[in-house]
């Protein structure tokens, strides 16, 4: 046996031997055998294979190589290997290349825009597209951490970014300021980022302001971002691949040119955190409609449910972690969308599993009881209320809520607890109603509200509290002169008639002529009957104690005033 035969032979098989972490097709030409003689490519020590366009080198800061990395493109996905080393040729369709942060090491911000910086864009035409990333590990541990999440946004304007900046963004920055949380911090946009916005300049007024939560010291906290329904441009899609994937995909191009990728994830401590784009755009708008989405229906494409799959195929002891799906459009009520109970049964899989999402502009929490996760309990999905309040308007969002965020405390693998975070006050988490009041302004356009319309509360007096973030595993009392007497969780949706009231009757810009359409009900009321009217009430207050499972730690707030008028704040 000649030695040129001995070294070609060698050379394939270390070739072959590169590639084990290359999903399906990938692993080689069409006929399964490596094309390597032709290809002089080298990446610390790993040769890329001929037909590989994609590649790159993921290493620390000190430069040793990490193994075992996932990288996509948004299509295929690979481990880097023993090198640090990942490869793959990219799909025609990518428009990014991205890494799913391993746990333990520092998300990695754009110094320009603040925002997360684990993706480059590419060109998957060509013929050699390198790209390396350094990341930083983390000094300390990362099992304990905190993030903050917003609902959707809806910028439309300069105008409006300025109002999210000087708001909810300045809020978040203090807030994380003031509380100084330990492990990292980041944070989440759930999607709907732009109003139907018509040109691409909306999209970097977003940008500016997400990347604006000064943190101090320097620090901005990194928003990572989903896109939502209202993200897409259905005027962007191709008409002739109308109700494919292919036309949905054209329609994030603005998003993903603004913000990245649509499918992405990362990890923190013992959470992996997955993005997912679940509106299916469809249809491109009529000339006369102004929401660009288009028509569409939520769930996931059968493009994101493979590389969802592909995703959660790279991540090891799942029965010993917490799952976070972060998506826009909620799932609770649709039970026919796209590959639902398929996500909700690979959720299970982990030791805690929940999903936040937001489309509904409102705070509710839903257990998906017939799924649960290793722990026992079942699969969460909590839909959360807007920092935007009534679309810019008003600071009363469509369930009554004021407009605010979220703050989720992580401890192991479940959240020890969140909190719903008013812009204009951080503690403000509840109001409280005598059930005699009606609401009525003087005026041309008076319209007037009774509690009493709500037959749950027609046949006495009552005292009720509508609790902004509220489920029904918390504890809700009457305490006055000594005695503690325990509210009832209505368990059904009620409209907040005083924050109504105010949305028809006092002429706010932009809302009077169309109120009806920025309403929408609560669930989070408890009630109690009394023997008097409320107002006689002396010396009393509502308590309400929030408990979460995952840790058994309880948050306590109070209310001792009864709310007859609104006003804005903002």
């Amino acid at each position: 046996m000649n030695r040129r035969f001995i070294f070609s032979l060698v050379v394939a098989l270390a070739a072959l031997c590169s590639c084990d972490n290359v999903l399906g097709s990938e692993t080689g030409s069409e006929t399964g055998k490596p094309d390597v003689e032709t290809d002089s490519r080298v990446v610390n020590g790993t040769k890329i294979l001929e037909g590989h366009n994609l590649y790159g080198l993921i290493c620390d800061t000190d430069g040793h190589p990490l193994g075992n990395v996932p990288v996509s493109d948004g299509y295929r996905y690979v481990l880097t290997d023993e090198n640090g080393v990942y490869q793959t040729k990219a799909d025609t369709r990518a428009t990014h290349v991205f890494y799913s942060l391993p746990a333990g090491y520092a998300i990695e911000q754009d110094k320009s825009s603040g925002l997360p910086a684990f993706y480059r864009k590419i060109d998957p035409s060509a013929s050699d597209i390198r790209n390396d990333f350094k990341l930083k590990k983390l000094s300390a541990s990362s099992s304990a951490f905190s993030f903050a999440v917003l609902g959707d946004i809806h910028i439309r304007d300069a105008a409006t970014a300025a109002q999210f900046k000087k708001g909810a963004m300045a809020r978040i920055g203090q807030y994380f300021k003031d509380n100084a949380p330990a492990g990292p911090a980041f944070g989440i946009s759930l999607g709907d980022i732009i109003n139907n916005a018509k040109d691409p300049e909306t999209f970097g007024y977003a940008k500016d302001a997400l990347g604006s939560a000064d943190c101090g010291n320097g620090q901005r906290l990194p928003f990572f971002t989903v896109i939502g329904n209202h993200d897409h441009n259905a005027r962007l899609g191709n008409s002739a691949q109308s109700g494919t994937d292919g036309f949905d995909l054209g329609t994030g191009l603005d998003f993903t040119n603004t913000f990245g990728p649509v499918c992405y994830s990362f990890n923190v401590g013992a959470v992996h955190f997955v993005v997912l784009d679940n509106y299916i755009s469809q249809k491109q708008p009529s000339n006369s409609g102004t929401a660009l989405s288009g028509q569409g229906q939520s769930g996931l494409s059968d493009d994101v449910w493979k590389w969802f799959m592909k995703d959660l195929s790279f991540v090891k002891d799942k029965a010993s972690k917490m799952i976070v799906v972060c998506e826009h459009c909620h799932i609770r009520g649709f039970e026919n969308i796209p590959h639902r109970e398929d996500m909700l049964d690979q959720m299970a899989a982990f030791h805690s599993a929940y999903i936040l999402s937001g489309h509904a502009h409102i705070c509710e929490t839903y257990k998906y009881t017939k799924v649960k996760s290793k722990n026992g309990n079942p699969v969460v999905e909590r839909i959360h209320g807007v920092p935007m309040g009534n679309f810019w308007y008003s600071m009363y969002g469509p369930d009554s809520s004021p407009a605010g965020f979220y703050v989720y405390q992580v401890k192991g693998n479940d959240f020890s607890s969140w909190k719903y975070v008013c812009v204009h006050d951080a503690e403000d988490q509840m109001r409280v109603y005598d059930s005699k009041d009606v609401y009525d302004k003087p005026g041309d356009w008076s319209r007037q509200y009774a509690w009493e319309n709500e037959s749950l509360f027609a046949d006495g007096y009552y005292l009720l509290a509508h609790i902004y973030d509220g489920n029904e595993d918390w504890e809700v009392t009457l305490e006055q002169g000594g005695t503690t007497r325990t509210m009832s969780f209505a368990n059904k949706r009620i409209y907040d008639y005083c924050a109504h009231s105010h949305l028809a009757n006092d002429n706010i810009p932009g809302i009077r002529t169309n109120w009806k359409y920025h309403w929408d009900r609560s669930e989070n009321w408890w009630y109690i009957k009394l023997d008097h009217p409320a107002s006689e009430l002396s010396g009393w207050k509502v308590v309400a104690r929030s408990r979460f499972p995952g840790s058994g730690e309880t948050k306590v707030y109070t209310c001792d005033k009864i709310t007859r008028t609104l006003t804005e704040q903002l």
